[in-house]
């Protein structure tokens, strides 16, 4: 059995600020599928990433957005 993973970098303007992937290990019943996310902004960036985007918490938030990708994920290939 063989593992899929991926991922890929956020940026803007040249800078990385997030990795983002997913890993995809067979199971014998299906597959177990994982999504993580890194946050790379410097921490005298947060204050003003929060103003941009409207979110104070963004490892809730990406927690949240990755929990409801799994469970649509879920759905379409139940």
């Amino acid at each position: 059995m063989r593992w899929l993973r991926f991922f890929f970098d956020c940026s803007a303007r040249g800078f990385v600020f997030a990795n983002w992937g997913c890993a995809i290990e067979p199971t014998a019943g299906g597959c177990d599928v994982t999504e993580y996310a890194r946050d790379l902004r410097p921490d005298e960036w947060l204050e003003a990433s929060a103003e941009i985007s409207g979110i104070t918490d963004r490892e809730s938030r990406n927690r949240e957005t990755m929990s409801a990708t799994l469970d649509r994920l879920a759905a379409a290939l139940e």
